[in-house]
């Protein structure tokens, strides 16, 4: 085969426009995915009725000294016609420690609901350790890693709506039961 370069443009180099490649910055990069944290979960609102709550003091210096651990003869009824109802339920944190050495828990506790609906006093009733799936639980008299602490603190961020006994808001006693470190 003949090359033949009579009918082909010759371009002189100095003829050439030089170019040049720009940089494009990269892409930015993608968003991560959201974290999804626990969450106080909100039943309904409620408006509580509040009375007059001024104190009304007969002569200064006249009161007994209250002693930890004695009865101080606050209205705490025993048996309530109607008794205090969750309004306002906070779920508890799965700690760190816990989730690394993957514990399963479930806390029972108690609080003392004023007549105003918030929790005034708390106190783990029962511990359990749960298996893998949640179905058996076996009683043990200390849970640790944190998980006795983030069920105390969920329970004192509960509202209630307060008991009631003859017609009047009472402080009471309820009980409430959290799962940590189980799929619900």
């Amino acid at each position: 085969m003949t090359f033949d370069t009579r009918g082909q443009e010759v371009i002189a180099m100095e003829e050439i426009q030089q170019t040049r490649q720009e940089k494009k910055k990269p892409a930015p990069p993608v968003p991560a995915p959201p974290v999804i944290m626990p969450d106080d979960v909100t039943l309904d609102d409620i408006e509580l009725e509040i009375a007059d709550v001024s104190l009304v003091l007969d002569e200064a210096g006249t009161d007994e000294e209250v002693v930890e651990g004695t009865e101080t003869g606050n209205n705490v009824a025993a048996r309530a016609d109607r008794s205090p109802s969750p309004v306002r339920i906070a779920t508890p944190d799965y700690p760190r420690e816990a989730s690394r050495r993957n514990v399963r828990a479930e806390v029972v506790v108690e609080v003392l609901v004023d007549d105003r609906g918030r929790v005034v006093e708390a106190r783990i009733v029962e511990r359990y350790l749960l298996n893998k799936d949640g179905t058996e639980k076996e009683t043990v008299a200390e849970i640790g890693y944190g998980i006795e602490d983030a069920a105390i603190s969920a329970a004192e961020r509960h509202t209630f709506r307060p008991a009631i006994q003859d017609g009047q808001r009472v402080q009471s006693y309820s009980t409430l039961t959290f799962r940590i470190g189980v799929e619900s």
